[in-house]
């Protein structure tokens, strides 16, 4: 899903306040009760937010679970949104002490271009290091998509490297695919070979 803005929670109100989205999709601010005590807390916490926003749509028969992992200035909760035949997502938010619980985006890039999305593909994170991994897959052959490798800096995942490769190249042999941030290659990608921006 493609998100335009972000979305910020604060923790202020003694009950659940849910407004409208703002202009432009810039989604709401949101009081939450009081700080979330555990995982299971955070994972209903951050499933309220994302029920309110939309979009996320996890099947009755999934297996693709929520989880909680802890980093040395916060937690990122790891929210199961949907789950396909060969992949499965998560929404990223993060909680920081009493600053409420935030929606993450990250940066991604496909053959439309760079995009912000806030459902992250295969996502893993290493909680000792804060590296956060993705693997979108455009076809069920999985020779095509982006990897992305995104390291987290306090506030959210900074991207350190995409990997991409159109549907349409001749060589459909799986992952790694070919580097396109921080330096672009491929004549596929960019005839100029200019470097783009997330």
């Amino acid at each position: 899903m493609r998100l335009i803005g972000t979305i910020a929670a604060a923790l202020a109100a003694p009950a659940m306040l849910l407004a409208g989205c703002g202009p432009e999709g810039v989604l709401p601010q949101t009081a939450i009760s009081a700080p979330a005590q555990g995982d299971g807390a955070l994972i209903a916490a951050a499933q309220t937010m994302s029920d309110a926003m939309g979009g996320c749509f996890k099947p009755a028969d999934a297996v693709v679970e929520s989880r909680v992992i802890g980093l040395e200035d916060g937690s990122i909760v790891m929210l199961a949104c949907g789950q396909g035949a060969y992949s499965s997502t998560h929404r990223l938010f993060v909680m920081r002490g009493t600053d409420g619980l935030q929606l993450l985006s990250l940066p991604d890039y496909d053959s439309s271009g760079w995009f912000a999305t806030d459902e992250a593909s295969l996502a893993e994170i290493d909680a000792g290091t804060g590296v956060l991994t993705t693997m979108r897959k455009s076809a069920g052959h999985g020779g095509c998509g982006s990897e992305g490798r995104y390291q987290w800096d306090g506030v959210h995942f900074a991207l350190q490297e995409i990997r991409w490769k159109d549907c349409s190249a001749d060589d459909m042999t799986g992952p790694p695919f070919p580097v396109i941030w921080p330096t672009q290659q491929g004549a596929a990608v960019d005839p100029n070979g200019a470097t783009p921006a997330p």
